[in-house]
């Protein structure tokens, strides 16, 4: 969940420029920077849309950057490519747990959702279709969208006539359930090291680690699972030593157990950030375009 690399975001950058290429190109618009979601004021509520040349009836993808919510911005999304496959690409910002803890990030993310649909017509999309995807902490970010539509405490902000219900997410490498994560942590005396995961974990929750474990599962995917969660596509590598593949595990089977529809991807051979080839990428779109009922 650290920030990227100037080198990984490059590498990002030129892996969306191939999967660009892999279909049939579209003109698109400028991108449409810094507007704000929520009429707050925050500097870290706003968002950017990028739009194809025909805007009208597209579906829309999300994306929620990672950094342990303590970093990271909405700039250069590797989800760039998807424009060309006919999508309206949003990605946005969100408050750090350094100026609010948890919920503000899973609040911002609904503000958000409800303004990309109560804008539809404006920008000529499809309002009615909208996915997320995210990584580390922005995976934790859209799974929470996926599993809460019902729990509507955690809409606050603007149009709150309108819903912040998504059709589908695809969350990478994010953590689901801070429980045993808390608890491993604590048991291997890693509870006061200042550098070790489990810290931005206490700052997420807004207390210290010892006494995190009982505000954990508020924030927890894994809490909220129901047959009524949104078609999910989890990603995960197979050596990622900084959120466990556990943790997309576990959120997959009590996905399926309830009925929900989930599907799992763990790459074998990738670490936390090695998820972003361009085979993995263009299986999730593919996911997306299935849930969102896009044909091609």
């Amino acid at each position: 969940m650290s920030r990227p690399s100037a080198c990984f975001t490059l590498l990002l950058a030129i892996a969306a420029g191939l999967l660009g290429g892999c279909g049939p190109r579209k003109a698109s618009q400028p991108p449409v920077k810094d507007l704000s979601y929520d009429s707050s004021g925050h500097e870290r509520q706003k968002l950017d849309l990028q739009l194809p040349g025909n805007p009208k009836g597209a579906p829309v993808v999300l994306w929620v950057h990672g950094g342990g919510w303590v970093a990271g911005n909405k700039d250069n999304p590797p989800i760039g490519f998807l424009k060309q496959r006919g999508y309206v690409v949003a990605s946005m910002n969100y408050r750090y747990s350094t100026q609010a803890p948890f919920p503000a990030q899973l609040e911002d993310a609904k503000s958000a959702v409800r303004w990309l649909r109560a804008h539809a017509a404006q920008y000529g999309y499809d309002g009615h279709r909208i996915a997320v995807w995210g990584h580390s902490a922005g995976g934790t970010i859209v799974e929470m969208l996926g599993v809460s539509a019902a729990h509507h405490n955690f809409d606050r902000g603007d149009n709150l006539d309108t819903s912040s219900e998504v059709q589908a997410v695809v969350g990478m490498s994010g953590p689901t359930n801070f429980v045993p994560m808390i608890r491993h942590a604590i048991a291997n005396g890693d509870a006061r090291n200042p550098k070790a995961i489990i810290q931005v974990v206490g700052r997420l929750l807004g207390c210290p680690v010892e006494e995190s474990e009982r505000y954990a599962p508020a924030a927890s995917p894994t809490s909220y699972v129901s047959v009524a969660a949104a078609p999910t596509l989890l990603i995960h590598g197979g050596r990622d030593e900084l959120v466990p593949v556990e943790q997309s595990q576990e959120l997959h089977d009590l996905l399926q157990a309830a009925g929900a529809k989930c599907e799992l991807l763990i790459i074998p051979e990738a670490d936390h950030g090695g998820v972003f080839d361009r085979n993995t990428l263009n299986q999730a779109a593919d996911f997306t375009d299935r849930a969102l009922g896009v044909h091609r």
